[in-house]
């Protein structure tokens, strides 16, 4: 299966990515580059509200049940997302009817009613969504996170929701205003991965149906700023400890540092690798270790994590330290290391490739990060020209930056700041 993807501009400045694969679907996103974190506090939730409004209804389907079956009896899927840096809406569709599901997907952006009762009536399910997620640990932890070290900070709710004062009060009108200055032209990208007859007769029809989206500048306000802490997020009720270690990323997130983050992504990966050998096959004090990540495409955190009990947790940190320590000073990964990584990644291409969803998504991704095509055989080239040296080289400061390590869960008798630091260096 080839990758050759195309952009192309629609002339009120809407950005298509056509994806031609020999399948029998279509996987279809309409996604705008805007997100919670772009929300001000009166705003906190609005880009959710509008993603639940935008799929209630329009003079065609005036329930959101007439258009999932109308888009069920032709063969399709639809759905829609919001996260801090987008808000998606999409579906997937047998071949023969993309341009069915494309229409729909308009219909849905240029013709919804936001009908006031309907508006009334939803705010009772995304309160409760908020108060499902809210009861999550895995939210609490990602919600503590985002205050303690980004300032993103929303009472009584979270990143993405919202919280009850605002859901409660926003009206037809916050709706209207959002899309006029979000949801416009500048800021969408129409991204189809999969069965396409004729790309130019495609790209006249897009034209025509999306013409209606406004051609102004778009209102982005996401501006996230790192405060280092090492604190403990108490989660009542719980058993184990989540530890995550943090650090700024070492290069920016922009094209010309991909082979540096190429770079990165194998001396993590290694690291990875490492610490569940240390923590769980020798030593058995936890299940697993992570990479994970928070921010925006400017301000963005790396490292990894893990939990065990809260007796094990002093041991824990200690063990990752000296194992980071270790494997930052002593040149790993190895060959024999990257080798493997050359031959696991040739599983992952394939499904790449394979699949018109995980393309269409990596798409959108790039396009999001850094307003380009995803150039996936020049990442294949570049990962697979990563050797041990660059790696050591690109890698230096990796832990030299102002690093967090947030605790989440029971309490803990230990100063894990001191721990770390007392066993990250040479015995």
């Amino acid at each position: 299966m080839k990758f050759e993807p195309t952009m192309h501009k629609l002339s009120n400045g809407v950005t298509v990515i056509l994806d031609s694969m020999d399948v029998a679907t279509d996987e279809v996103r309409v996604c705008f580059r805007t997100g919670s974190y772009d929300e001000k506090p009166s705003e906190y939730g609005l880009t959710h509200f509008c993603e639940h409004m935008f799929c209630k209804g329009t003079p065609r389907f005036p329930t959101a049940r007439l258009g999932k079956d109308y888009i069920a009896d032709n063969g399709g899927e639809i759905n829609a997302s919001t996260s801090p840096v987008s808000l998606r809406f999409y579906g997937r569709v047998i071949a023969e009817n993309l341009m069915i599901l494309v229409d729909f997907l308009a219909d849905r952006l240029k013709n919804s009613l936001i009908d006031k009762d309907v508006l009334e009536n939803e705010r009772g399910p995304i309160l409760d969504e908020l108060r499902r997620s809210l009861s999550d640990n895995e939210t609490k932890r990602f919600v503590f996170t985002n205050k303690k070290l980004l300032g993103v900070d929303i009472p009584n709710g979270m990143v993405t929701l919202g919280n009850p004062e605002n859901i409660s009060r926003f009206t037809r009108e916050d709706i209207l205003n959002f899309a006029s200055k979000r949801m416009v032209a500048e800021n969408c990208l129409i991204c189809i991965s999969g069965k396409i007859e004729n790309k130019d007769d495609l790209l006249k029809k897009l034209e025509d149906i999306f013409s209606f989206l406004p051609k102004c500048d778009a209102e982005n306000k996401s501006n996230l700023k790192y405060t280092p802490s090492s604190e403990h997020n108490y989660i009542p009720d719980t058993t184990n400890v989540v530890i995550e270690f943090l650090f700024p990323c070492l290069w920016p997130d922009t094209p010309e540092y991909d082979y540096q983050d190429c770079c990165v992504a194998k001396f993590e990966r290694c690291l990875r690798e490492k610490l569940f050998d240390v923590l769980r096959s020798e030593n058995g004090l936890t299940y697993g270790v992570r990479l994970t990540g928070y921010g925006d495409m400017k301000t963005q955190l790396c490292g990894f994590r893990t939990e065990t009990s809260p007796e094990n947790v002093a041991r824990v940190v200690a063990l990752t330290a000296k194992t980071a320590y270790d494997v930052y000073t002593t040149g790993y990964p190895k060959e024999k290391d990257l080798r493997k990584y050359m031959n696991q990644n040739k599983l992952g291409r394939a499904n790449f490739l394979d699949a018109n969803d995980l393309r269409c998504n990596r798409l959108v991704t790039d396009w999001l990060k850094y307003n380009r095509l995803h150039d996936f055989y020049g990442q294949c080239k570049l990962s697979d020209s990563v050797t041990v040296d660059d790696v050591v080289k690109y890698t230096r400061g990796y832990f030299d930056g102002p690093m967090s390590i947030i605790t989440h869960g029971p309490k803990i008798d230990c100063d894990v700041e001191k721990i770390w630091k007392d066993n990250f260096k040479a015995e």
